[in-house]
């Protein structure tokens, strides 16, 4: 039996799929180029059929803006594409299941997660990508978007405590969230699904 199938259960696992009540919000988070976005794309193809999965990564909103907002920079309307992201992730937390992908490095961004599935009723569970900073790093070349080296720096610092938080007891890390599962990078790639039953 794993962590997403018994509340309260905090251990890292080892599996190639992960089962989630329907009447849930399921948040991947990680540190940037942890590898969330690739996860999603491999195990959430966009256009694909999701069998009613609402699937949020702002990568792929951002990617719907790139056409119009391509020249210019994107640091200048990054803030208003999180806006939107938020906006449009927290008000599909009406029912489940909802897979949102977040860095789970701000506070306020955690808090709000919970108080929307808790206005909801559904349950919210964790699904942490605990990859080294440097690994990160190599994801983000990779991806062709680097995170600037503070902003970096302070996720990284944040991290080993978040990952603390929600092994001790989920509901830390955001409020009334019932279970996380830790992955490495290697037990993600291994990942054939994650479900809604």
């Amino acid at each position: 039996m794993g962590i997403a199938d018994v509340p309260g259960t905090r251990l890292v696992q080892d599996r190639d799929e992960l089962v989630y009540p329907k009447d849930s919000v399921v948040v991947l988070a990680g540190i940037p180029g942890a590898g969330k976005t690739t996860l999603l794309r491999r195990l959430f193809p966009v256009g694909g059929d999701h069998q009613g999965v609402q699937v949020f990564d702002s990568e792929r909103l951002r990617a719907c803006w790139i056409p119009v907002l391509g020249a210019v920079p994107y640091a200048w309307w990054r803030p208003l594409l999180h806006l939107t992201y938020y906006v449009k992730a927290l008000s599909a937390m009406r029912t489940g299941p909802v897979l949102l992908h977040d860095c789970a490095t701000r506070p306020w961004v955690r808090r709000l997660i919970g108080w929307r599935a808790r206005r909801s009723g559904l349950a919210v569970h964790l699904i942490l990508l605990d990859v080294p900073g440097d690994v990160a790093r190599s994801g983000q070349r990779a991806r062709g978007r680097v995170v600037r080296t503070g902003s970096m720096a302070t996720h990284c610092r944040r991290w080993p405590r978040l990952i603390a938080m929600a092994a001790d007891d989920p509901g830390h890390l955001i409020p009334d969230a019932i279970s996380a599962t830790i992955l490495t990078r290697g037990q993600a790639d291994r990942l054939t699904n994650i479900a809604f039953d």
